[in-house]
């Protein structure tokens, strides 16, 4: 570990997290032109960190006279209060002291690349690849530097480095892997020991929250917007609030099933508000973090009464999000997570539906070691669906079992919004229709405690109903108070051969509720149908179903009578399968080996010009054509994780300090011709910062994928050094 000089060190108040808000801590500001940061004073000059960012491509922003925000050049924040103005201007000047002189002696081992230093002994001990076949790719793609790059750095410094950048960005050296899965309806969460996983990657502790493993996505603030609860409690509270003093509750914000407000959001961004079950109003990334933070206080709590010795730098956090996210949604949960008080570097996103697969793929596994018969699902080369279905939405991948036992996409990830809350959904548009829009309006209003109890209501009487009977919803006597009082004469009116009340609960004859279901389950039926009349899974054999609506008898019913060519798997714990699964991959390098394109990527270019000269990804040179789309990757292009998928020269000048290059998607059939096309979007931008640019150049730029996030990679094309870029797909 390499021993540094601190050229200024002390307390300042950072910033850490919203519950906690600013909290006293450790700086050091180091020579090799590093900003470190502990819980308190270390010891010993060797101990890792609890944070650090290099300072040769930061930036610094001052927010007032105490406040100031470190900003790495991959995204990472730090933001710091100061006793007072001084000693802010202080931290500012020798921070700006040490960017300089950071971005005037990049040493070619360092080049723009950031790496804890909490790395180097798993990568030294623990993490020693044999060379593979992604590695053999690397190297040939650099045999055409030969001979260019110049003595600075050696051919193989400037793979290796590349390489680096490109891959190696997360945090390695961890001792426990937690996972949340955040879904529409449920949330959960699960951990365990990589000492646990060597023996049996099935042993994982599933956290109970608030008394169970899976508490609804609810969030109760108080007036003021802060944290009250989370889950059932969140209900309970708001309930009880509700009956003692109704005026005051009408303050308080209750959130749920907000999630699926980033669901094909194709506009989403940072300024994305959530209104809540009053209509109230609040930054959508505020809501996403106050509740991981509750979760992941949970998740650390039962970690640290396991082993009280590991730090909260020990663990890697894995976050589940659906397949059908688009990129800016992903960046969203990622940013929301850091704002949590989650490091970013300690951060990873794996798609719902894999993770049940991976999750099924160690079940079938481990019945095997036990001497019983497996599926056989999971032999080398099988093919299958995985279809997770949610409260909210429906995912849907097509994988193939790679002879590594890794798994690669054949199709690219479909679904939609056709979860168990579909039906909720067309239930209590039956009840809006039997009561009439104003008095259920009304009743939400005044009486929202007995409201929410009807919401509970619905739910409970949908998970156990049987096809061959009736439904029944337990109506509250304020709303038939509401009723009479409001819309006496139209009481009763619509579907009054299929609904009535009898007793005081509200009946749906069977036939007006199965078709309910059936129309929901039909169109979940269609889209899996439709995809298995690709050519691309034309040799899928099984279908495995996941999540908790996997459960109806109805659905089940469905799926044998139209799907009885195929086999049809159930693990025996539907609804902790993608959690568990999101722990195991957590523990793995890449269990994805490959996914494919879901749009058309690229950037834009003036038709005039030649390409070289034209590429400067931000149109500033225009000229009278309209600017064309050149594909980087092509829709259902396959896409290996952690490899190149494209490479673009950019020339830069002398003295330039950073490129912007736009990206652009499209979801049509064909890759547009121009970026204005109807089909055609900019979905984000990449930026890489340089320095050191003393003669006109070219910058070669890789673009790789880890399975859920884009990168990009410059290298000079005179000096072999590489810059890394920042792909933004959030505004």
């Amino acid at each position: 570990m390499n021993l540094y000089i601190s050229k200024m060190n002390g307390t300042l108040k950072k910033w850490t997290s919203l519950f906690r808000g600013y909290q006293h801590r450790w700086v050091i500001l180091t020579n090799d032109g590093c900003l470190k940061y502990y819980e308190t004073e270390p010891e010993d000059i060797t101990e890792p960190p609890r944070g650090q960012i290099k300072l040769s491509f930061a930036e610094i922003e001052r927010k007032d006279e105490k406040r100031f925000k470190v900003i790495s050049n991959e995204g990472q924040k730090f933001s710091f209060r100061a006793e007072n103005e001084e000693e802010a201007d202080q931290w500012i000047a020798v921070i700006e002291e040490i960017k300089s002189g950071a971005r005037d002696d990049l040493s070619d081992e360092e080049g723009n690349e950031e790496k804890d230093e909490t790395d180097s002994v798993q990568d030294n001990e623990e993490n020693k690849e044999v060379v593979t076949q992604e590695e053999t790719n690397f190297e040939r793609r650099f045999t055409s530097l030969k001979g260019v790059v110049k003595t600075i750095m050696s051919q193989e410094q400037v793979t290796a480095q590349f390489r680096r950048l490109m891959i190696d960005s997360k945090r390695r050296n961890f001792q426990v892997v937690a996972a949340i899965d955040f879904g529409s309806s449920y949330t959960c969460c699960a951990f365990s020991f990589k000492s646990e996983f060597k023996k049996d990657p099935l042993d994982i502790h599933v956290v109970t929250i608030d008394e169970s493993h899976k508490e609804p996505t609810i969030l109760l603030l108080n007036q003021e917007g802060q944290f009250d609860s989370f889950g059932s409690k969140a209900e309970e509270k708001l309930t009880q609030l509700q009956k003692e003093d109704p005026d005051g509750a009408n303050d308080w914000y209750l959130f749920r099933n907000f999630k699926m407000q980033l669901y094909n959001n194709k506009s989403l961004s940072k300024l994305l508000k959530f209104k809540d079950l009053g209509g109230k109003s609040m930054k959508a990334d505020y809501v996403f973090a106050l509740c991981i933070e509750y979760i992941h206080n949970m998740v650390v709590e039962n970690i640290f009464d396991k082993d009280s010795s590991l730090k909260e730098y020990d663990i890697r956090w894995v976050l589940t999000c659906p397949a059908m996210w688009n990129e800016s949604a992903r960046q969203f949960m990622l940013e929301a997570a850091e704002e949590s008080g989650i490091d970013r570097k300690s951060i990873t996103l794996v798609l719902e539906p894999e993770a049940a697969a991976i999750c099924c793929k160690c079940l079938e596994t481990d019945k095997k070691l036990k001497g019983t018969k497996g599926t056989h699902v999971f032999a080398t080369g099988s093919r299958f669906l995985i279809v997770d279905l949610g409260g909210g939405a429906v995912d849907i991948t097509a994988n193939e079992v790679l002879e590594s036992g890794q798994l690669k996409e054949i199709y690219n990830a479909s679904g939609g919004p056709w979860g168990g809350n579909m039906i909720n959904h067309k239930i209590w548009i039956v009840i809006y229709d039997f009561f009439g829009n104003a008095v259920v309006q009304n009743f939400k209003k005044e009486h929202g405690d007995d409201y929410l109890q009807m919401i509970r209501a619905v739910e409970e009487e949908k998970k156990s109903y049987d096809f061959d009977e009736r439904f029944y919803v337990e109506v509250p006597d304020s709303l038939l108070e509401e009723a009479t009082k409001l819309n006496a004469e139209l009481v009763y009116d619509k579907n009054k051969d299929s609904v009535k009340m009898v007793k005081g609960r509200l009946q749906i004859e069977k036939k007006l509720v199965n078709a309910i279901f059936k129309e929901c389950i039909d169109t979940l039926c269609k889209n899996i149908k439709d995809l298995l009349g690709k050519k691309e899974t034309e040799d899928v054999s099984s279908l495995i179903m996941v999540g908790g609506y996997s459960s109806c008898t109805i659905l089940q019913k469905t799926l044998k009578d139209m799907f009885s060519d195929l086999k049809i798997i159930y693990p025996p714990d539907p609804e902790t399968t993608v959690i568990k699964g999101a722990v195991i991959m957590g523990h793995m390098n890449t269990p994805i080996a490959r996914r494919l394109a879901r749009y058309h990527y690229g950037i834009a270019i003036n038709s005039e010009l030649d390409l070289v000269e034209s590429f400067n990804g931000s149109l500033a040179e225009q000229t009278d054509t309209e600017p064309e789309f050149l594909a980087f990757i092509k829709k259902l292009d396959p896409i290996k994780v952690n490899d190149v998928i494209a490479e673009y020269d950019v020339p830069v000048s002398s003295g330039q300090e950073k490129v912007i290059i736009e990206v652009y998607a499209s979801d049509s059939n064909i890759p547009p011709k121009v970026v204005s096309d109807a089909h055609c979007r900019k979905i984000g931008t990449i930026r890489i910062k340089m320095s050191n640019i003393n003669d006109d150049t070219m910058l070669k730029v890789g673009m790789s994928c880890d399975g859920t996030e884009f990168k990009a990679v410059a290298r000079d094309y005179t000096t072999g050094r590489c810059f890394a870029g920042i792909c933004r797909f959030l505004e």
